[in-house]
């Protein structure tokens, strides 16, 4: 099993290293506006930072009933058009999972899930 410590740092890393390869178009400096924490206190967590670019992420993490590690959180951006693109995200003992509606769904009709599958997920 890995260290929760170690695995908490990996994703936080991962995260605002995406954050931070947005490109710029402007030489200027990108202020935090709001950053927030609670200390680790073994599986408990908290993190959120909003910048004034329009990038903000937000993780909580928490242990589970069984003591396994969960961890949820956001992360959110400003697309050319305006927009905002805000992917939601879930890593517990059922693995890692981002909803958003700009991530692709197949329609099941197009692509079954396998009996196999199935079976495997009961």
């Amino acid at each position: 099993i890995p260290n929760t410590d170690n695995m908490k740092l990996i994703i936080f890393a991962a995260l605002v290293a995406f954050a931070a390869a947005r490109p710029q178009l402007e030489d200027e400096p990108i202020a935090i506006l709001r950053e927030e924490s609670d200390p680790i206190d073994g599986a408990n967590f908290r993190h959120e930072f909003e910048a004034d670019n329009g990038i903000s992420q937000s993780m909580i993490g928490s242990a589970a009933e069984d003591g396994t590690q969960v961890m949820s959180g956001s992360y959110s951006f400003p697309l050319p058009d305006g927009t905002i693109a805000t992917f939601n995200w879930v890593a517990d003992a059922l693995g890692f999972r981002v909803d958003s509606p700009l991530l692709p769904v197949a329609p099941e009709a197009e692509h079954p899930i396998p009996a196999h599958a199935l079976e495997q997920i009961a």
